[in-house]
């Protein structure tokens, strides 16, 4: 397991990092399923309210739906991509955050892979960070801050796919 995480933000999205690491919907990271066809048949979910059906909500068809958790992944490359969304924007800011001081912020990590049986991206290989008050993430997990432009990314791309 990787001891760190990272997070690509867009800087036209989140004007700082406070609000990257700030939930769509602050809260109880729980999540209730309705049978409205948005439920996965697969077994992710469970009957009732739980962390479980959040963590599926979270990630679910990648659609961004709100929950109070926040989408890290232990590869910077992906961070990058999703800094640059996608190679749609030309700058954007990626954190590294220390996985060995979580605990003393009282922030829970949620490894998707563990808990949905189709990860909706795999690569990502997303775990997702819950604060003990539902809240924005704590600054004291944050290792460092990194502003990234286009052509980093590609760099890193290149040499990702030369060493496959």
């Amino acid at each position: 397991m990787s001891r760190y995480l990272y997070r690509g933000f867009c800087i036209e999205r989140y004007q700082n990092v406070t609000a990257a690491l700030t939930p769509k919907a602050p809260g109880k990271f729980e999540h209730v399923f309705c049978h409205d066809g948005s439920i996965k048949s697969d077994g992710s979910a469970t009957y009732g309210s739980s962390e479980r059906n959040a963590v599926l909500r979270h990630q679910l068809n990648q659609a961004g739906l709100p929950t109070a958790g926040v989408s890290t992944s232990p590869h910077r490359h992906r961070a990058i991509f999703y800094a640059l969304s996608g190679e749609k924007n030309n700058k954007g800011i990626v954190i590294t955050l220390d996985r060995d001081k979580l605990s003393k912020y009282g922030v829970h990590e949620h490894v998707v892979s563990a808990t949905v049986t189709s990860p909706s991206v795999p690569e990502d290989e997303e775990v997702i960070l819950v604060s003990l008050d539902g809240g924005p993430l704590p600054l004291g997990i944050i290792l460092s801050e990194e502003q990234i432009d286009i052509s980093q990314y590609i760099e890193t791309k290149y040499l990702n796919e030369k060493s496959a």
